[in-house]
């Protein structure tokens, strides 16, 4: 079964991280594209970007066919790695949050950026590919054990730790679990969000919230048939499909 984000621009969730209370605002999303390492099989996965309320961002990645939600939080490292410059396999010594360790590289991968909406900040202008390193960080706590170079989101030294949730450990963080099964439209699933928030209005007269439901039901079906790839952008944010042909062989990159 695969998956599919479930999150909207502008939407605010609420939850716990590390015993700490935060709420989140979902600023935009990326979908990302490669084929795997044969060529055969078009890989597709997602990129969300949520800031909190002390201004701090985090991603969420909803890795499509693998069926996992990665929690992405930044790391602070030195020096800095340009993903471009490295080989699977190779080690290097770096220091992240203040401890040396040795990493090894795991993955690299070129991808396609096919679509992107909300509020997006590139450092480097607009981009349509990006370079992303997969790091294995040797004798670190689990919390540290690997992380990940994107360069689309390259800041200065920093990269991104990341964390695979559980649905219990999304409700936990977030409120709710962030995920829906891909035969599920997101048009149902925010009607049954938006159904439980007015069911104490339900009984009584036809001027109830219950005889607005079809009308809604009706629109929202529009809304998620002329969506792109299922989203609908709110709010200020830009949206843009790359409809470029994707081609070329392996998901590495080649040395």
């Amino acid at each position: 079964m695969s998956i599919r984000g479930d999150l909207r621009v502008g939407e605010t969730l609420r939850g716990s991280l590390r015993k700490e209370s935060h709420s989140y605002t979902v600023m935009g999303r990326i979908i990302l594209k490669r084929r795997d390492q044969r060529g055969r099989r078009l890989i597709r996965w997602e990129q969300w970007r949520l800031i909190d309320d002390n201004s701090k961002e985090i991603w969420l990645e909803i890795n499509r066919d693998a069926n996992k939600v990665i929690l992405h939080e930044p790391v602070p490292i030195q020096p800095m790695i340009d993903p471009f410059a490295l080989e699977v396999g190779q080690t290097r010594q770096l220091k992240a949050n203040g401890q040396s360790y040795t990493v090894e590289v795991k993955d690299i991968y070129r991808a396609d950026i096919d679509h992107e909406a909300g509020t997006i900040p590139h450092l480097t202008g607009a981009v349509a590919t990006t370079i992303c390193a997969e790091l294995r960080v040797k004798g670190a706590r689990k919390q540290l054990s690997s992380i990940v170079i994107d360069e689309h989101r390259h800041r200065k030294h920093e990269a991104y730790r990341t964390t695979a949730l559980s649905p219990e450990q999304q409700s936990k963080i977030f409120g709710r679990p962030v995920y829906r099964p891909w035969w599920v439209p997101g048009v149902m699933r925010r009607l049954g969000r938006w159904l439980s928030s007015v069911s104490p209005g339900l009984r009584g007269s036809w001027k109830s919230p219950l005889f607005w439901v079809i009308p809604f039901l009706i629109l929202m079906a529009i809304l998620e048939w002329n969506d792109d790839d299922g989203f609908n952008p709110a709010g200020d944010g830009s949206s843009f499909r790359n409809r470029s042909v994707y081609g070329g062989g392996g998901g590495g990159v080649g040395k």
